[in-house]
């Protein structure tokens, strides 16, 4: 579905960045720090560690603010992405996550789009909202493979009737993973398996692994402290995102 209010006023620029084609993680051990919840568990360094090839500030995770259409917002739209400019990941479809202040009642169509490093488009999907304000995710579909070590841009946008236009932006890079960093994953346990890809610069991969526990275990104390950590760390900064429920997502549009 084409709407034309998706292009009018909105410029998005590509920033200069400079990486290797060949860029493999290393594994970093987990840090492991016993918490007073229960003698049994315990607490994972959640230290998040951007990549060393760009720690450019993030420009437009968050929307701007006040939106005419829209209703006011203690908090305005918002990428959960780190402070830097971008994003790894290990995966071929990744997923990403936004916060919707805006209830889904109102009156409202959403989009995501995804481009590639030349700007062209490689994916595009609008639909309505259903159980917002809240943090909802985006997944790639199975047809659409992000490639090695290119750099995609992802733009999140939420038209308010007909004139109110709040939007987000991120980029991503899929990167692989050394032999050891594999071989670590494959014996880590879920919670294990996100400091890991924490302490090695995955935010992609550490949130979803994260905010799928989450939302299957609301009540999981552990995961609150986990969830908690990430989201306050240094170079991520998400701390009034702590409280957000996650939600669940779309209805396409026909």
């Amino acid at each position: 579905m084409h709407l034309p209010w998706l292009t009018v006023g909105l410029t998005l620029t590509w920033g200069l960045f400079s990486f290797t084609s060949n860029f493999q993680l290393q594994a970093k051990p987990i840090a492991r720090t016993l918490i007073p919840v229960t003698q049994s568990l315990f607490r994972l360094s959640l230290n998040f560690e951007p990549p060393t090839d760009g720690r450019i500030p993030r420009q437009g995770r968050r929307d701007a603010g006040s939106r005419p259409g829209c209703p006011p917002v203690d908090k305005p739209l918002t990428a959960l992405v780190p402070e830097y400019d971008l994003g790894l990941t290990v995966e071929e479809h990744p997923t990403f996550w936004v916060y919707i202040p805006y209830p889904s009642q109102i009156s409202h169509s959403a989009k995501f789009v995804l481009w590639d490093d030349k700007q062209d488009k490689v994916y595009e999907t609008t639909f309505q909202l259903k159980d917002t304000p809240g943090i909802i995710s985006l997944s790639l579909p199975k047809y659409i493979s992000l490639d090695i070590s290119k750099i995609y841009k992802g733009a999140f946008f939420f038209k308010c009737g007909d004139i109110g236009l709040a939007n987000v932006q991120w980029k991503v890079k899929r990167v692989t993973l050394s032999a050891s960093l594999r071989s670590q994953l494959e014996r880590a346990t879920s919670r294990e398996r996100i400091a890991l890809y924490a302490t090695n610069g995955l935010w992609h991969d550490a949130l979803t692994e994260l905010a799928q526990l989450r939302r299957r275990n609301p009540q999981d104390e552990i995961l609150a402290v986990d969830w908690t950590e990430l989201l306050r760390d240094a170079d991520v900064h998400l701390d009034d995102m702590v409280e957000v429920s996650i939600v669940g997502c779309c209805i396409p549009e026909r």
